[in-house]
């Protein structure tokens, strides 16, 4: 009698994504370590050398998922990018109007620094430095421009936004002044209460004006907070 020995191959589905989800956390690893070095260290100082013995991985699973330390820098920002947005969302949600909002965007985000240093040196700190102007503004124009321009469009659907405003010409330009704040708090350059009130009397002066709600009237901030570095 004759036997036949069938051998049944199971599906790869399971291991792959068993290998997708360690390299993912691979990553995310390497981000936080990154993250960490960047903000204590400055960009300058670390190399792959450090960053892979920080990490605990080999230099090939570092390359694996970046060409080289700018792209890490770029995951790098883009995640303290992604932070402060969220942090900035949460502090206006529960600002009932748009005008409101809009008044209180810029002292929100730098509260949002005070409140997170690591992101505060990362964002307006490491990264421009090491991406250059071009590449960082490229980058941070995306989530944080989006955030702009959704308020902008809201209060020109209800007639809030001063006559003549364009909301996708005036939201690029909001959003340098707000990066040009958060950079004088990061240097301490500036009081953070004075970068705050400047922000407010700027976005007041994009409302159309009632008799209820004054546009140039500075957002108050939360006592006690300020910006790290910078008395208030």
């Amino acid at each position: 009698m004759k036997y036949s020995l069938h051998v049944k191959v199971l599906p790869s589905t399971g291991m792959s994504t068993l290998r997708q989800a360690q390299a993912q956390a691979t990553r995310r690893h390497l981000v936080e370590v990154a993250t960490d070095l960047f903000s204590r260290l400055g960009y300058s100082v670390v190399t792959t050398t450090s960053l892979t013995e920080a990490a605990g991985v080999t230099r090939g699973a570092l390359y694996h998922h970046f060409a080289n330390m700018t792209e890490v820098m770029e995951a790098v920002l883009e995640q303290a990018g992604a932070a402060l947005v969220a942090a900035t969302q949460e502090a206006l949600s529960t600002v009932t109007t748009p005008s409101e909002r809009l008044l209180r965007l810029g002292p929100a985000v730098l509260d949002a620094l005070a409140a997170d240093p690591v992101v505060q040196r990362i964002v307006f700190v490491e990264a421009p430095t090491a991406l250059g102007w071009t590449r960082w503004r490229a980058l941070d124009g995306g989530r944080s421009l989006g955030l702009i321009v959704e308020l902008l469009d809201e209060l020109h659907r209800t007639g809030r936004l001063a006559p003549g405003a364009e909301p996708r010409m005036v939201a690029p330009l909001l959003l340098g002044a707000i990066n040009e704040a958060a950079m004088f708090a990061a240097s301490g350059e500036q009081r953070a209460r004075r970068i705050a009130d400047q922000l407010s009397l700027l976005t007041g002066a994009m409302l159309a004006p009632t008799d209820d709600e004054p546009p140039t009237r500075p957002a108050r901030r939360t006592r006690g907070s300020r910006t790290k570095g910078t008395p208030s």
